[in-house]
């Protein structure tokens, strides 16, 4: 008898050590709840600086001259985004000059997103933007100068 309850035990252990799998991610937490949420446009950075609101100060964040630029990122636990940004118009002028205004409509995306490490990708038709997330900040760096933009910077709500 007890060289049965000892079989016994020692099946036990050994059955919860093989069902124990390293399926566990190596410790590392995928957790997507990070990016759920609302983003609010904070920064929408170009280059060269511009002085849009002729102040006589240039900047290159349009956000600090163009109050109704605006956007946001709205980003669902079920894998979906949408967002809506106000348009903008911008017309060069002359070399490094360009007129930057509000269009006064918005564009309105939607599609699915992906957060892997600290990298967001959202998905929309056939194209993709990556963000870089770090803690309530996502940032997309396209690095591009006028009349393309150098990053565009949320804040989460």
């Amino acid at each position: 008898m007890k060289k049965i309850n000892a079989i016994l035990i020692l099946l036990c252990i050994t059955f919860i050590v093989l069902s124990c799998s390293s399926d566990d991610n190596g410790g590392q937490v995928d957790d997507n709840s990070e990016a759920v949420g609302t983003w609010r446009l904070t920064a929408l950075n170009i280059n060269p600086a511009q002085d849009i609101d002729m102040d006589g100060t240039p900047t290159s964040n349009i956000l600090d001259e163009l109050p109704c630029a605006t956007g946001t990122i709205i980003i669902d636990q079920d894998g979906s985004w949408s967002s809506t940004i106000q348009n903008l118009t911008i017309v060069s002028i002359t070399g490094d000059l360009f007129d930057i205004n509000c269009s006064g409509s918005n564009n309105q995306s939607s599609g699915a997103w992906l957060l892997q490490g600290n990298q967001l990708t959202l998905f929309r038709d056939f194209s993709s933007v990556i963000f870089t997330l770090d803690g309530e900040t996502l940032t997309n760096n396209s690095g591009e100068d006028l009349p393309g933009f150098q990053s565009e910077v949320y804040q989460k709500q």
